[in-house]
């Protein structure tokens, strides 16, 4: 069942029920807590938990499997693809022993695992089988976040399409990921937006490392003040180790990058 037909399955909504940016504003204030196998919360979760936890914060109960939690949405007509799923702010991912919460842009916000704990993170590559739509959570009958990107290369939002063209031009792989950064430095940089990867132990990322080795820095692939100051220095922008939202520093990049340079 497509996306579309799914949602017209949905019909009434009750007073009562989230939308689905709330629900996913929820399980993303959970970033960085530690993943414990059969926590509920609120201080650590492991997969299905984390669902459990943000939907009991709206008054919603579903159950604290990560197969009943899919056979819920099955049950109700709310199954979509995975295509679907991964395009719509608040839906399930599944396999087999495993669940996410889409965040929409090809991330999600999750209890991944011991040694990853709960954050945000690329969707890539998780070999996920089923999608569905949650009883309770409406979707799309309200806007979302703007988007990182929203159409200007210069909008001072450091995005998954900036991403995209920063490793090109630093020659790593293209996937707009900026993957394994430290929770602690999330809420101190609104200007990161999309494709940023939050997790409480973090192990860093290709492109940073690479932008990181051209700037002369500690290569640890871990965005922090220290390669933050080092990049407002070389492009010539107002260091004070944070991006602000919209950030003078990534506008400047961003001119750069999408003209193939660094």
């Amino acid at each position: 069942m497509g996306l579309m037909g799914a949602l017209n399955l949905i019909g009434a909504t009750p007073a009562s029920a989230v939308s689905s940016n709330d629900f996913v504003a929820t399980a993303e204030s959970r970033a960085g807590c530690p993943y414990v196998w059969g926590a509920e919360g609120p201080d650590a979760f492991d997969c299905s938990g984390l669902i459990c936890w943000s939907l009991a914060q709206h008054g919603i109960s579903i159950p604290h499997y990560s197969g009943a939690q899919i056979q819920t949405c099955i049950d109700a007509g709310l199954g979509i693809s995975v295509d679907d799923a991964l395009g719509t702010r608040g839906a399930l991912l599944h396999y087999d022993g495993h669940v996410a919460i889409s965040r929409g842009d090809g991330t999600t916000i999750e209890a991944r695992s011991p040694s990853q704990g709960t954050g945000i993170f690329s969707a890539a590559g998780m070999g996920w089988t089923a999608g569905g739509l949650f009883p309770g959570v409406t979707y799309g009958d309200s806007p979302a976040p703007p988007p990182a990107d929203p159409g200007d290369p210069a909008d001072g939002y450091w995005g998954s399409d900036t991403t995209r063209h920063l490793q090109a031009v630093l020659g790593t792989p293209q996937d707009g990921v900026v993957s394994s950064q430290d929770v602690h430095w999330k809420a101190q940089n609104p200007g990161l937006g999309s494709g940023w990867e939050w997790v409480s132990a973090p192990t860093g990322s290709t492109v940073i490392r690479a932008m990181q080795e051209r700037l002369g820095v500690a290569a640890d692939g871990l965005i922090g003040p220290g390669t933050i100051t080092a990049l407002q220095t070389y492009l010539g922008t107002s260091a004070d180790g944070c991006f602000s939202a919209p950030s003078a520093c990534v506008q400047e990049l961003q001119r750069r990058v999408y003209a193939g340079q660094f």
